[in-house]
């Protein structure tokens, strides 16, 4: 079978010398060449695995916020705040009818610039922001947002006072929007409309749609969005959208009225810029092979890819691709944050690590190289 990979070729930011492309952008292109097995000390200079105690079961679990004293986490109850070493500390706000509640969570920021954790309530459609303590702070009331026939956003994130509300597509329905922004006080200020193009119904691209779209978190006080059925990923800051990257053609697109999707047309379930790395996380369309990890190496001017993640820095095993990987600052470090449940461990790590083997899952942070 073949595997498709990426072939970046660089843009003018990247101090590159070769010819560039004459929109002066980065295109992602396809290649057929994967490793065997890449270590992590290739990207990193130390991995650290912090398990979540057993004082609150989760309930689901995704996009860990790092700051210097303690981190967040959102699950399906709302957003929990754990010390450095992993023990819970406490939940923020709740669900309720009351005014300093939210009717049914839906989605989660943490506003690191004013440290407030900002909660997306549907179907009421506000922003229940609380402080980093727990303290609730305020209701905001989004005007003249769009009902939700297509579903709701599915990210949010805050950058410099401004809400940005980023849209899943629904199955087999035209799109509206890509993004909406909104100021400080809920008044829309921008809204990005998609190419409303309905995607076929009851096929295998249903679920390559789900992963369409992606809003990375914010590096560089900027944002990052790409949907795989438009040529651009786009850059949003406070001055306005530019383009960032482009997709290059081929077969390994996909396409809004493809009925059947085969082995060679990938679907991207991670994009994520940092200083030194670009980072990818894709598997094949059909969803039949493992996931594969790669890396754009900055500085070298190189790019790999890998089924098989190798933390040679601490561990010694694999690092699983089938959760999701996460990026965030801490301090003036960067750290990509992925997950491995404890039963995956040896007994030797468990032992060391002082890991309870029946316990919650165990985040694996990941410290960038920082030069």
């Amino acid at each position: 079978m073949k595997i498709f990979i990426l072939l970046l070729a660089l843009f003018c930011f990247l101090s590159c010398n070769s010819p560039q492309p004459s929109t002066g952008l980065l295109e992602i292109r396809p290649i057929d060449d994967l490793r065997a097995v890449i270590p992590l000390s290739e990207i990193a200079d130390s991995v650290i695995l912090i398990q979540l105690d057993n004082d609150n079961i989760l309930a689901g679990y995704a996009n860990p916020c790092l700051t210097d004293s303690f981190f967040f986490v959102t699950t399906s109850e709302g957003p929990l705040k754990y010390s450095n070493e992993g023990k819970f500390l406490q939940k923020i706000g709740g669900i309720g009818q009351g005014p300093m509640e939210y009717n049914s969570y839906h989605t989660v920021a943490i506003d690191t610039y004013d440290k407030r954790v900002c909660v997306y309530s549907i179907p009421e459609q506000v922003v229940v922001n609380y402080s980093y303590d727990g303290e609730f702070l305020n209701r905001i009331h989004l005007v003249g947002f769009p009902n939700e026939e297509y579903g709701p956003p599915f990210i949010i994130q805050v950058l410099n006072g401004k809400y940005y509300f980023f849209y899943l597509s629904m199955w087999g329905l035209a799109d509206p929007y890509y993004w909406i922004v909104t100021d400080g006080n809920g008044n829309c200020i921008g809204t990005k409309q998609a190419m409303g193009q309905p995607v076929p119904e009851r096929t295998s691209m249903e679920r390559a749609r789900r992963y369409g779209r992606a809003s990375i978190p914010p590096f560089n006080n900027s944002l990052m969005y790409y949907d795989l059925f438009n040529d651009t990923i786009f850059r949003l800051t406070d001055q306005g959208v530019t383009s960032a990257f482009l997709w290059g053609k081929g077969e390994f697109r996909l396409d809004p009225s493809t009925v059947d999707v085969d082995e060679d047309m990938m679907v991207f379930t991670m994009f994520a810029e940092t200083k030194n790395f670009l980072f990818f996380k894709w598997i094949d369309a059909t969803f039949k092979s493992p996931l594969s990890f790669g890396f754009y190496d900055k500085k070298k001017q190189v790019f790999v890819g890998t089924k098989k993640l190798l933390d040679d820095l601490n561990t010694q095993i694999n690092i699983p691709l089938r959760w999701g990987f996460t990026y965030s600052p801490k301090g003036n470090r960067e750290y990509m944050i992925g997950r491995i449940d404890p039963y995956e461990l040896p007994e030797e790590i468990l032992q060391r690590e002082n890991i309870d083997p029946e316990g919650n899952l165990v985040m694996v942070m990941i410290r960038l190289k920082d030069e």
